[in-house]
């Protein structure tokens, strides 16, 4: 039976979206659990939605007790609601957003894949190919936003593209639904989460000679369910802490420090696209070579996304690697495209690359279950402290965050020596211990010393050092 015939059969189709489903699924969540949360810093989503429920505050954000303002608590929440259900923050719990918003991407670039190119093993092999691409899988295995900001773009654009596609009748169900998209978009990332799909739509239509639609009433509608979906947590979070002291946190905020060379992206695209990298030149080979040929639209969708949001990327001041995660599903439809009459060869790879990955993955947690710096020193310092509380002196917000997530408190951080009078228990590195003994405080009562990331961390109990004005800080039951 020829090829063509067989991929329309209604029976192998729905077995195999089944199975594609399912497999992807396993891959996302096998061992999902095994890995503590202290690689890279991913510890801090977690600690802010531990606040989230212990505080009662789900509006605000809190990290360290301090109000946070990097980023929207969209993810904040979707960690903290299977949290509360369970009792407390896992690592399992922490990493299901993003576990979830990569196995919803792969689906709906295989739906996208499907109707694009008129087959389900195309839509197959594109969401394979975003899979088992390196950033793609191990960002959907990690406590972060980049992957729920990446699933949001993706699904705001596909509705977009159903919309543009299909009768007038359903574009505004389609393009309200884009919008909607994007607002939670906005809830993960801030504006990021609406100007990146707005742009490429804009450059879509202008391509399209539809800029019309921008002014439509569809579009008028899907504006004003951007506002009902981001504006309600915008006034929530002026209401409940004053319009003054948002702009200061704004002012004071430095999340946007990552710089790199102008030509950063175009390295670092073949590893974190890896093995999908591989495919690029193959891919604009041939589209070079079809230059002539009028394509389709839903091609020319793709491939001004992946192109633009390549070029806004180069052009932005900060850059980091994970910045280009949105630049994969494009690319994987494009390719999927190109060989999608290789369906065998494509099955083998992706099984090879889901085997190499989850062997990385398993070296990593094997490692991280030997050295758990965060994990062992509260393990030391649980029996010492009891119930009593915490103060910090010192400390970077990596201990901090450590220090919190696993005694379930906020320590109370002290900033000036003047504040460390009446404090039960002080923990400080040993740095700093070692400055206020020069400094003439020589009243410091040593506890207990606890190796700490190739440095010491210094336990020391009440003190009278001069200039003492008594203890400040949070509550730690906060």
């Amino acid at each position: 039976m020829p090829m063509a015939t067989m991929d329309t059969e209604p029976s192998k189709q729905k077995w195999m979206i089944v199975c594609f489903i399912l497999a992807t699924g396993l891959v996302l969540f096998y061992n999902l659990w095994a890995r503590n949360l202290e690689n890279h810093g991913y510890l801090r989503y977690a600690e802010i939605a531990r606040e989230m429920i212990r505080s009662g505050d789900w509006v605000v954000p809190h990290h360290n007790g301090e109000i946070y303002v990097d980023k929207p608590p969209l993810i904040f929440w979707l960690i903290a609601i299977p949290s509360w259900f369970y009792g407390s923050v896992t690592p399992l719990t922490a990493r299901l957003p993003s576990a979830l918003s990569a196995w919803a991407g792969v689906v709906v670039l295989f739906l996208w894949g499907k109707r694009v190119y008129g087959a389900v093993k195309t839509g197959i092999i594109s969401g394979g190919l975003c899979l088992m691409s390196f950033q793609y899988f191990f960002e959907g295995r990690n406590s972060k936003a980049d992957m729920l900001l990446c699933f949001t773009i993706i699904l705001s654009l596909y509705l977009f593209y159903l919309g543009y596609d299909t009768e007038r009748g359903k574009s505004y169900l389609f393009y309200g639904l884009s919008f909607f998209s994007m607002g939670l978009g906005a809830l993960t990332k801030g504006p990021f989460g609406i100007a990146i799909p707005i742009l490429i739509m804009i450059a879509f239509l202008l391509k399209e000679r539809q800029t019309k639609i921008l002014v439509s009433r569809e579009f008028f509608i899907g504006y004003v369910v951007l506002a009902f979906t981001v504006l309600p947590w915008i006034i929530l979070f002026l209401k409940n802490v004053g319009w003054q002291q948002t702009i200061a946190l704004v002012q004071s905020n430095r999340v946007l420090t990552r710089k790199a060379p102008v030509y950063f992206y175009f390295y670092k695209i073949w590893v974190e696209f890896f093995p999908l990298s591989l495919a690029i030149p193959f891919l604009f080979s041939h589209l070079w070579r079809k230059g002539g040929e009028r394509r389709q639209p839903g091609e020319s969708f793709l491939l001004i996304w992946f192109v633009l949001l390549l070029i806004l990327l180069t052009l932005f001041t900060f850059r980091a690697s994970r910045y280009l995660l949105p630049a994969m599903p494009p690319l994987a439809l494009l390719t999927g495209g190109l060989i999608r009459k290789r369906f065998p060869y494509f099955v083998a790879v992706f099984c090879l690359f889901v085997v190499i990955w989850h062997g990385v993955d398993w070296h990593r947690i094997r490692t991280n279950l030997s050295r758990s710096p965060g994990m062992v020193l509260v393990g030391e310092l649980r029996p010492v402290l009891g119930g009593a509380p915490l103060s910090g002196y010192k400390l970077d917000v990596s201990t901090l965050e450590e220090l919190n997530f696993y005694l379930d408190r906020v320590t109370i951080i002290l900033k000036e020596a003047g504040h460390l009078a009446g404090n039960r228990f002080i923990l400080m590195p040993e740095k700093a211990y070692r400055a206020l003994l020069a400094s003439g405080c020589d009243s410091l009562h040593l506890l207990r010393e606890f190796p700490y990331k190739g440095e010491r961390l210094f336990l020391t109990s009440t003190m009278d050092c001069p200039g003492s004005s008594g203890p400040v800080g949070r509550n730690t039951d906060a």
